[in-house]
């Protein structure tokens, strides 16, 4: 008798967990979270199936299980190269450089022309403009030489081990003088006429003496390329995007996230499978792969014939791989792709629902295995751009210097 009553209570236990279950998990999921335990992500996408759009208390506590599901953490500081800390000193001398045409073969172009404040430190177009252009994003357009890739964002590029789409450099400083002496870039013919002309401006004579000087004459001996490089990646390790709404959600500021934008975040980490190469909080794996890239979003588009990592790898199955971009300010730097080809983030998201080059059938041979077809809903393809949305920066664009030592345009013509 005893032991039929102790079984019939069981079945009893077993039962009510099931209803529990079957009632969409949330007693079951908030008496887990109570004992401090942790339900992984795919539980948690789960779950969020039988969630109302508009229940945003349940959304929250979905959010914040996704983020200690994920052990996210928030975004430190960049390191910094053993031979180049970055100084005041250097800092400022990389700030007057980057905005000083002097550093261009006619005078006329800097890295800002390119890579303008305005435009989240790109330029806005679907492939950038290099010798002979001039202005700055819809107003560079047809001005002139078109260049074989999409301007990338420098942003937050001081936490990427590779530079430039193909990734090609290593660092910012290998990364910094290439575009000087492209020539279908900033166009300079030689180091020694560039390190002329810095020689022959007393205040950067100055600037470079107490940057790179001990004791220093200020007579241009410190000018030398290395520290041309070494203080323009010293500016740019500063330009970095650590105040965005996602930050201070992360930080414990529950407000600072919409409903639509918690309903996206978790999308992104569940089965939009973003994270997987978009990893916080720097939104990007420091590697480069294929999606299979096509040259336009329409449904016949074949895939862009851009080498990219082959080039540099001089092996085919290096085809179409490239630098995974940041997606911090995000919004703000389309159009998309390592080509420009897609103008919006409802594209990109709807390619990548797609799977990719190989989920349209192509022959991509290259294309990341992470990259297949998500299935996901319109309402969830809504939620995960509002979610990306909230990487857009909060604070102030960089400040254009009111004047550079040469004497010309700042940010060039």
């Amino acid at each position: 008798m005893t032991n039929n009553l102790s079984q019939t209570i069981k079945l009893l236990v077993v039962a009510g967990f099931a209803v529990c279950l079957a009632a969409g998990g949330f007693y079951a999921y908030r008496h887990y979270r109570a004992s401090g335990a942790v339900l992984t992500t795919a539980e948690i996408t789960t779950l969020a199936k039988n969630v109302a759009l508009e229940d945003r208390a349940e959304w929250l506590r979905l959010a914040r299980g996704v983020l200690a599901a994920e052990a996210v953490s928030p975004l430190a500081s960049p390191r910094e190269p053993v031979n180049n800390r970055g100084e005041a000193t250097r800092v400022e001398l990389g700030y007057l450089l980057f905005f000083d045409p002097i550093l261009s073969a006619d005078k006329t172009m800097s890295c800002a022309s390119c890579h303008h404040p305005d435009y989240g430190m790109a330029d806005g177009l679907p492939k950038g403009v290099g010798v002979g252009g001039h202005g700055y994003g819809a107003q560079r357009a047809g001005t002139g030489r078109v260049l074989s890739r999409n301007t990338p964002s420098i942003f937050n590029a001081a936490f990427s081990s590779i530079q430039f789409w193909d990734g090609r450099a290593g660092s910012l400083e290998e990364q910094a003088l290439e575009p000087i002496f492209n020539e279908d870039e900033m166009a300079q013919p030689s180091a020694a006429e560039l390190l002329k002309r810095l020689r022959a401006i007393p205040r950067y004579r100055e600037l470079f003496g107490k940057a790179f000087g001990f004791n220093s004459k200020q007579d241009g001996s410190e000018i030398n390329l290395q520290n041309v490089a070494r203080a323009l990646a010293a500016y740019e390790r500063k330009l970095n995007v650590t105040d965005t709404s996602y930050d201070f959600f992360v930080k414990g500021q529950d407000e600072r996230l919409t409903t639509e934008q918690l309903r996206g975040l978790v999308v992104f980490f569940g089965q939009g499978q973003c994270a997987t190469c978009h990893i916080p909080p720097h939104f990007h794996d420091g590697v480069l792969a294929s999606i299979g890239t096509t040259t336009s979003i329409a449904k016949d588009a074949p895939l862009d014939p851009d080498p990219g990592f082959a080039a540099v790898l001089r092996r085919e199955d290096g085809f179409g791989m490239f630098k995974t971009p940041g997606l911090r300010n995000i919004e703000r730097t389309a159009p998309y792709m390592h080509n420009g080809a897609f103008k919006t983030l409802e594209e990109v998201v709807e390619f990548y629902n797609e799977g990719g080059g190989r989920g349209r059938g192509l022959d991509a041979i290259s294309q990341d295995s992470k990259v297949t077809k998500l299935e996901l809903s319109e309402q969830q393809k809504k939620d995960l751009v509002a979610f990306m949305k909230a990487l857009n920066d909060l604070a102030p664009a960089p400040k254009q210097p009111g004047s550079v030592p040469s004497g010309l345009p700042v940010g060039g013509k």
